[in-house]
């Protein structure tokens, strides 16, 4: 175990949450949705997010918001991570197999990445789903970067050495510091939902993004939007240079067969390379 890690998660105590999310993976009652991404400056379909869903027994099918914090607080955080890195995985291979060439990213939890065996499952994913690491892109929390845990940093280079892309989420204009990631081997920014819908006819919100592409440029590292909504904020983003936008402007998240007819449509109405 590396120094200062946290501990295995094994699933073998679960307590009463962690008995629900577990009786939960065993029931294959979470399934994946995956939301797109656009490239800003030619259209094209750029990528997709994979985003947890819970097909509930009485209470329907749940979002993240649900039950996001309660799995969290579970000693199944790292299990239910796990599969869902697992099946994001071998749903890009397929997808890549198929012809099309687009990253996949899957959101990684604090305690899931503080895991010491968080790089081995990384691994272990691209190795079974054959899927090719330098279109992964693992999403976490500033926080998580940013940590003073002495293992942070050597994990994160395990990770690049992987050729995995390391994004930022919920970055917030204004209040997030592109010099508090310099030397984090991060790749990708996703500019906050609250801080896209900030910029549109306010002078400030759209400096501190003027300001962000600029670094982001300097560094090459990659900026996208989250959360777009409307017309008026996907042309100020693309004017900006904006890589990508991802928001119901584009599309909300699809389980794969609509995916799938969505990239078949895409290909042959579009003109525009996936």
């Amino acid at each position: 175990m590396a120094k200062n890690a946290a501990p295995r998660e094994t699933g073998q105590r679960a307590g009463p949450l962690g008995a629900q999310f577990a009786n939960a993976l065993a029931g294959r009652e979470f399934f994946l949705v995956y939301q797109p991404a656009i490239d800003l400056q030619t259209g094209a379909f750029a990528g997709v997010e994979a985003l947890i869903r819970w097909r509930h027994p009485t209470r329907g099918v749940l979002s993240p918001e649900d039950f996001l914090d309660d799995l969290s607080a579970s000693d199944q955080v790292g299990a239910v991570g796990r599969w869902t890195l697992e099946k994001a995985c071998r749903q890009g291979a397929l997808w890549h197999r198929k012809g099309y060439r687009f990253s996949v990213s899957v959101n990684v939890a604090p305690r899931q990445f503080a895991d010491a065996g968080f790089v081995d499952d990384v691994v272990a994913a691209l190795n079974a789903s054959r899927f090719n690491p330098t279109l992964l892109v693992l999403e976490f929390a500033q926080r998580t970067l940013t940590s003073k845990d002495p293992d942070t940093a050597a994990r994160l280079a395990r990770l690049v050495g992987l050729g995995v892309r390391l994004a930022v989420d919920d970055f917030e204009l204004g209040r997030s510091s592109l010099d508090d990631l310099a030397d984090l081997f991060v790749t990708t920014v996703k500019v906050s939902r609250e801080s896209v819908a900030s910029v549109v006819g306010a002078a400030k919100g759209t400096a501190n993004l003027h300001k962000l592409v600029a670094l982001a440029r300097a560094r090459g590292v990659q900026v996208i939007a989250s959360g777009v909504e409307d017309s008026a904020q996907r042309e100020l983003l693309a004017a900006e240079r904006v890589d990508q936008g991802q928001g119901y402007l584009f599309s909300r998240p699809y389980e794969v067969d609509e995916i799938d007819r969505s990239l078949e449509d895409f290909s042959l109405f579009s003109g525009k390379p996936l």
